[in-house]
């Protein structure tokens, strides 16, 4: 079996501010072994099921937070910016993919650090659904035959992705009180967590055959919200973009790998607003 993980920090359990999650924050170090930590459980559940390849894409701001020669020599690493698939690179081939420290939508209440990719989207919409990164990301994926089996981070996130992905289990390590605090739980029960609900995900999911790639019929319609006229302004500099309204743009495309693309250059056209 191949497993591909694509782990991201805000949803790590005992995350909770920015002064965690970006470089020259003055806790970000230690989020890099939190970060270590939880992706360490993740693999105890794996390897105690078979499971003998494990991919891991950093899909976290720069993409360069996991510390590699720290982790297990038999896991293969993506790190770094600018890669074709961002936070789905790697996925392809994978028999199952697994979202690790992974957060709610742009616009949840009671949810960590809550946005959906940067700090320019309000809402997204593919097909007429809302979605955050744990949709975006299992329908990129989906195309491919990857289904998702299971979502960590907080309750927040782990309720989204219930709703999109009814399968999916889902390991909460935190409960959000704000966008930036949280009641935690001890480390070592976070570690149980996290290997209990790998091994779920495994035994009652994707082996007893219950898990399943998220799908969408074509054509795939993407519809961006964005903070402010002037970002949708820029946005209209994709090609074909149409203007839905003052601050919407959409467009309809024939599968969800070019709906992601041209999500991607909407985004990095009306880039411009800090994300926390």
């Amino acid at each position: 079996m191949k497993a591909w993980i694509s782990i991201d920090m805000e949803g790590i359990s005992g995350i909770v501010d920015r002064e965690q999650l970006l470089p020259e924050g003055r806790l970000y170090q230690a989020s890099r072994a939190l970060m270590v930590e939880d992706l360490l459980s993740v693999m105890e559940g794996l390897r105690s099921r078979g499971v003998d390849t494990v991919v891991v894409n950093d899909s976290h701001d720069g993409m360069l937070n996991l510390p590699w020669d720290q982790l297990p020599p038999d896991l293969r690493v993506i790190l770094g910016a600018n890669k074709p698939g961002s936070m789905v690179e790697g996925s392809r081939g994978a028999d199952f993919a697994l979202l690790v420290g992974y957060h709610a939508m742009a616009g949840t209440s009671a949810a960590v650090m809550d946005h959906t990719y940067s700090g320019e989207i309000r809402r997204v919409r593919l097909n007429g659904m809302a979605v955050g990164e744990t949709g975006i990301n299992a329908a990129a994926i989906g195309e491919w035959g990857v289904p998702v089996i299971l979502v960590t981070g907080d309750r927040a996130v782990g309720e989204e992705a219930k709703a999109l992905l009814p399968w999916v289990k889902t390991a909460v390590v935190k409960e959000a009180v704000s966008r930036r605090s949280a009641v935690l739980i001890s480390r070592e029960e976070t570690r149980t967590i996290l290997r209990q609900a790998v091994e779920s995900a495994l035994d009652d999911g994707f082996l007893a055959g219950n898990a399943h790639p998220w799908q969408l019929p074509p054509p795939v319609s993407l519809e961006v919200e964005l903070m402010t006229t002037d970002m949708a302004d820029r946005a209209m500099y994709c090609p074909y973009m149409e203007r839905a309204d003052g601050v919407t743009v959409r467009q309809t495309f024939p599968s969800v790998a070019e709906a992601f693309r041209g999500f991607y250059t909407v985004m990095a056209l009306a880039a411009g607003r800090p994300l926390y």
